[in-house]
C-alpha cells in the first residue's frame, strides 16, 4: 500500500464517522530533507453551542516516512533481494505499522479568560476524561507477561493560562493528544501472501470510529467543565463575578476581546 491509497481510505473512513469533509481543512506537506510526507485533518465541531464558550476542535494526522515509500514502491521480495541479494530461503520481515495521531483542544474566544476551576472541581473532571481517553486509544499488547507492542496511548492533558496584574490565574485553553497504531499491507508478489495480508478498511474504520466517540466524550466534558465553571461557588478568598462575560464596550458590539467571569 502506498502513500495515497492510505490517505484515500483514511480520508473516506473518516467522512463516513462525520470527521473530515473533502477539500476542506485538509493540508499535506513534503520534507525536501527528506521527502517524508505529513498529512493534517482540521475538525471544528458542527455543535459549537454544546461547549460554549468553549470552541471544540481536533487534529488527525499521520506521517509517511521515505522508508515507508521506499518499501511500497515495489514487493517485499525485490526489496530483499535488492538490500540482501538473491537467498534460496524466504526472508521473513517485520509487519508494516502506521501511527495516526489525534489531537483534542478545547479554547475559549480570542482574548477571553475564565478563572481557573478549584482544584477541588478540577481534579475530578480531569481523572475523568482521562480515563475516558485511555479506554478508547490505550492499546498494549502483552505476551507472558511483557509488553510486546504499544498500538494506542494518549499524553497528559495540557492547560493553557496566564496571570493576571492582581495574580489571578486564568484559563485560556486545554488539549490532549493521542495516538492509534494502523497496520499496513506489505506488497508481496508471492499470491499466497498477498492473499493472507489484512486489508486495512476493517481497522482503518475501528479508527475512524473510535476517534469520533473520543472527540464526542471530549466536547461533552468540556461542555460539562464550562458548567461548572459557571456555577459553582468561588474558592475561599476569590470573588464571584458575573456575568459570565465582561463586555469592554459601552453598547457590547466593539468587537474586542472578552472576559469570561
Amino acid at each position: 500500500m502506498r502513500y495515497p491509497e492510505f490517505r484515500d481510505r483514511l480520508e473516506r473512513v473518516l467522512q463516513d464517522a462525520g470527521l473530515f469533509a473533502f477539500g476542506l481543512n485538509r493540508t499535506e506537506t513534503i520534507d525536501l530533507a527528506n521527502t517524508s510526507r505529513h498529512w493534517k485533518s482540521y475538525i471544528i465541531s458542527g455543535a459549537l453551542q454544546k461547549a460554549e464558550p468553549f470552541r471544540i476542535s481536533a487534529e488527525i494526522g499521520f506521517d509517511w516516512s521515505p522508508f515507508d515509500e521506499a518499501r511500497a514502491y515495489s514487493c517485499e521480495e525485490d526489496l530483499l533481494t535488492g538490500l540482501l541479494g538473491r537467498r534460496k530461503e524466504a526472508t521473513r520481515t517485520a509487519p508494516r505499522w502506521n501511527r495516526v495521531n489525534l489531537s483534542l483542544r478545547a479554547s475559549l474566544p480570542y482574548g477571553s479568560t475564565t478563572l481557573m476551576p478549584d482544584p477541588q472541581l478540577f481534579g475530578p473532571w480531569y481523572g475523568s476524561i482521562a480515563d475516558k481517553v485511555d479506554a478508547a486509544l490505550t492499546d498494549v499488547k502483552e505476551k507472558h507477561g511483557r509488553i510486546t507492542a504499544i498500538l494506542g496511548g494518549h499524553g497528559d492533558l495540557e492547560v493553557e493560562g496566564g496571570l493576571q496584574s492582581d495574580g489571578v490565574v486564568v484559563l485560556k485553553a486545554l488539549a490532549i493528544s493521542g495516538f492509534r497504531m494502523v497496520r499496513v499491507p506489505r506488497v508481496w508478489d508471492d499470491p499466497g501472501r498477498r492473499e493472507a495480508e489484512r486489508d486495512p478498511e476493517i481497522e482503518l474504520s475501528r479508527l475512524a470510529r473510535t476517534f469520533r466517540a473520543t472527540f464526542d466524550e471530549w466536547t461533552k466534558s468540556v461542555s460539562e467543565l464550562a458548567t461548572w465553571i459557571r456555577y459553582s461557588p468561588p474558592s475561599s478568598g476569590a470573588k464571584a463575578l458575573e456575568p459570565w462575560f465582561d463586555d469592554n464596550g459601552e453598547d457590547g458590539e466593539d468587537g474586542g476581546p472578552e472576559t469570561i467571569q
